[in-house]
């Protein structure tokens, strides 16, 4: 099942408009347990009315 859950999450970086890499290591390593799962569940329910704020709690951790 790695390659459905690599489909997710490639699915996903794309569109917080980053590299997997950088995806991977915000929200296995600098994000609460809450956020990444805000985050991940609201991209993947395609959540338009909670997506921008997905997006900027995913960015604050882009400059640290």
């Amino acid at each position: 099942m790695g390659g459905l859950f690599d489909m997710m999450d490639d699915a996903i970086a794309n569109e917080l408009g980053v590299d997997l890499y950088t995806y991977i290591k915000i929200i296995d390593h600098k994000c609460t347990d809450e956020e990444a799962n805000f985050i991940i569940l609201t991209v993947m329910e395609e959540d338009t009315e909670n997506l921008e704020k997905a997006k900027q709690i995913f960015n604050k951790y882009l400059d640290e």
